[in-house]
């Protein structure tokens, strides 16, 4: 019998431990303020000593929502709504909103937002000029990539751990854009699996940009430019942004070469800057961002910068 007491006496203690950290009481709750078309879903947590938890497994259905249990998700209306949040274990709980008025998502983000991401992402791409950032992992490392490490960092905060961390040593060239505007792409890109952390460009082309034209006259700091690279062995796409006009004008533009061959080897490649005249004359046709050149795809904005985010 006595040597049933340690198994006995480890039960207790997994009980004891679960009923302390388990999330097993939920309630959740809208949280809004009249003007702001942002609303929070907040979710309260206790186990069955009724210390507040971390709700386990939350997530919310029906609607088109980001956050966490922790700090609440977060929506933003355009119509009134019904949907359902659920945890673990069975916690299932109906939710209706409505838009909170005054002023829309749209117009929030052009209260500053929108030239605010802009102003970081171009920073943070011409940063990667002068040398790539730690935080860049190198396998990362090509046109596309170079895109989805500006526009991550770009939300912020941007505060001395992040410069630690990224290697940014530039003055602060605004303020944070504001990260419940970024929704879902803070963290993800749309693909055809769903949002993921990782898309390829020619998905952040199709899924994540709006089509501007093929005139490059339209493109603002922080636009895009992309090609197709075809022939026998197509390539993926290859995309450049825009940064800033030159000191006579000139628009510059900023690209990553990608993986290079060289000798047999692969090397890593670089970071690069070529102003918009030179790249109209480039020495290799399908380069050159013309309306008659069939490689050149056109100019592209990301979605969070215009009407259709999503």
């Amino acid at each position: 019998m006595k040597h049933h007491w340690p198994i006995l006496g480890a039960s207790v203690a997994l009980v004891g431990l679960f009923a302390l950290l388990a999330p097993v009481r939920h309630r959740a709750w809208i949280e809004r303020s009249e003007g702001n078309a942002v609303q929070r879903i907040a979710l309260e947590s206790r186990s069955l000593l009724g210390m507040r938890r971390s709700a386990w497994g939350a997530q919310v259905t029906g609607t088109q929502a980001w956050g966490n249990a922790r700090q609440g998700f977060f929506l933003s209306p355009r119509a009134a709504e019904t949907f359902e949040i659920r945890a673990w274990p069975r916690f299932v709980q109906a939710l209706s909103v409505s838009p909170s008025g005054g002023l829309n998502e749209g117009e929030l983000m052009e209260q500053g937002d929108r030239d605010r991401f802009r102003a970081w992402f171009v920073a943070i791409l011409e940063q990667q000029a002068d040398g790539p950032s730690p935080a860049w992992e190198p396998a990362q490392r090509d046109c596309a990539g170079l895109l989805r490490f500006a526009f991550r960092e770009a939300w912020g905060p941007h505060t001395e751990a992040w410069r630690s961390r990224v290697g940014f040593g530039g003055p602060a060239v605004a303020g944070d854009p504001n990260p419940a505007l970024a929704g879902p792409w803070r963290q993800a890109f749309p693909t055809e699996e769903g949002w993921q952390p990782f898309a390829k460009g020619a998905l952040l082309r199709r899924l994540s940009c709006v089509f501007l034209g093929r005139e490059v006259a339209v493109a603002k700091p922080g636009d895009l430019l992309f090609f197709a690279r075809g022939g026998a062995r197509p390539q993926p796409d290859h995309a450049m942004a825009f940064v800033r006009p030159d000191l006579d004008g000139q628009p510059v533009l900023l690209y990553h070469t990608g993986p290079e061959q060289s000798g047999g080897t692969a090397q890593e490649g670089e970071v690069r800057r070529v102003r918009l005249d030179e790249l109209l004359h480039h020495p290799d046709p399908p380069f050159r961002p013309l309306p008659e050149n069939p490689a050149f795809l056109g100019v592209y904005r990301w979605k969070v910068l215009t009407e259709a985010r999503y």
